[in-house]
């Protein structure tokens, strides 16, 4: 399995240069104008953008990088194997509170009946 940042970065390039070729073809066929308040310029923007931010996470942007992590395999399921242990010692945490709770409501129910 890729690791999620050149799943993304090949993702919104792939995206960015269809929406442009969409955009350059719905120009020829006359489809699409440059006109300021047609769709023309935002559908433009938007294959500009995803396009721009492909190039920024293949070169290491540091605000992409935190959303889709370079991981291979191994790191991730290492990551994935931490989150799970947490999880769990979270949830043993809370059942012994939840212990200690019914453990006192009960002993407080004892001693006024």
């Amino acid at each position: 399995m890729l690791p999620p940042a050149l799943m993304a970065q090949r993702l919104l390039v792939g995206g960015g240069l269809t929406v442009l070729l969409a955009w350059a073809f719905g120009l020829q066929t006359g489809r699409t104008t440059l006109e300021a308040a047609g769709s023309g310029p935002l559908i433009f923007l938007l294959g500009a953008v995803l396009l721009a931010a492909g190039i920024a996470l293949g070169q290491g942007s540091p605000q992409l990088a935190a959303l889709f992590p370079n991981e291979g395999d191994e790191a991730m399921s290492g990551r994935v194997k931490q989150e799970m242990a947490d999880l769990e010692q979270e949830e043993r945490s809370s059942r012994a509170w939840a212990r200690l709770e019914a453990d006192a409501l009960r002993s407080a129910l004892d001693e006024e009946a």
